[in-house]
């Protein structure tokens, strides 16, 4: 692939440099996607170079083509629809300018669309690091002392078992008040209103037993996880907490509170739970959401069919 920028990607390079001033960073990407798709296309219509009358004659077909080029597979591997979007992003752009500094409309770039990236998959702890992160965020007390002298630890021990025990977002646990917290199953509110019913197990509602108890002065309508101040604590404070403990233990940075909603799925999957159940736990819509755990953990699925499978056993 030759180096040279055809005029017009340079003259559009230039332009987001020196008007729009973007980072040149940004500006060198361009210049790389445009003058690879201006190379394909040279070639694909058979043109000397891609100019002006060129573009205003490109077909659909002709930007399906260049897609179809860069998925293909290679011996470097199939390029990923991350990269491609942005290339495809930088021919919006490219297209965009055209209209503004040229006056030309190229109806092949104009309806450009990026593709959907898969989502990412879940990023769990195991359980080593799960116990080590609750253990640095709420040290156990000492034998004898009074947990209510602790009222820090107590409540972050408490919220971090309600994430990591019940598999809560971050938003529906500091949602919850204390008078939610005084019955045999939790009620949680998550997205788009939904509603689901999750039972206490003993670590969980010990753990509740004992914030409840040092913080007996808040009345039932107060945050059950509240600041100094009685109101919820946010998101970011949470994220503060975990962020030291973490890297006090030198444990990865997505060591963060939905991490442990992550934990809590994964660790129910590994001891056998079926997938259905843990779906209505987490509280998801579509079975294909919860499917995302098994994905993340290939390494795991090939040990249990080895383990349960006759041909595995062999």
């Amino acid at each position: 692939m030759g180096q040279t920028m055809p005029p017009l990607v340079q003259a559009f390079c230039d332009w987001s440099a020196q008007v729009r001033r973007q980072s040149p960073h940004t500006v060198a990407a361009y210049g790389r996607d445009l003058t690879a798709m201006c190379e394909f296309w040279a070639q694909h219509l058979q043109v000397p170079e891609v100019s002006l009358p060129v573009l205003r004659r490109l077909q659909p077909d002709d930007v399906q083509a260049y897609l179809a080029h860069r998925l293909r597979p290679t011996g470097h591997g199939v390029t990923a629809k991350a990269s491609l979007n942005r290339h495809l992003s930088s021919l919006r752009s490219f297209g965009k300018w055209l209209k503004r500094s040229q006056g030309v409309v190229i109806p092949a770039l104009a309806g450009l669309r990026g593709l959907k990236a898969p989502a990412p998959l879940p990023k769990a702890l195991n359980e080593a690091q799960t116990f080590d992160l609750l253990g640095a965020v709420a040290p156990p007390p000492v034998r004898g002392t009074d947990n209510r002298k602790r009222p820090q630890q107590t409540r972050n021990l408490a919220l971090l078992l309600v994430l990591y025990g019940l598999g809560l977002r971050i938003s529906e646990a500091l949602s919850l008040t204390r008078a939610d917290a005084t019955r045999a199953t939790l009620t949680v509110t998550g997205k788009g209103n939904k509603q689901r019913q999750i039972p206490l197990p003993l670590a969980v509602r010990s753990a509740l037993d004992d914030w409840m108890k040092c913080s007996q002065q808040w009345p039932p309508e107060t945050p059950l996880f509240p600041n100094a101040q009685g109101k919820a604590l946010t998101p970011r404070m949470a994220q503060k907490m975990l962020k030291a403990a973490r890297e006090s233990l030198n444990l990865p940075a997505h060591a963060t509170p939905h991490a442990l909603r992550h934990s809590f799925a994964t660790h129910l999957l590994h001891g056998g739970a079926d997938l259905r159940t843990v779906q209505e736990l987490l509280g998801h819509r579509q079975l294909a959401t919860t499917q995302r755990y098994l994905a993340a953990d290939i390494g795991h699925l090939l040990k249990t069919h080895q383990k349960a499978h006759p041909l595995g056993k062999k």
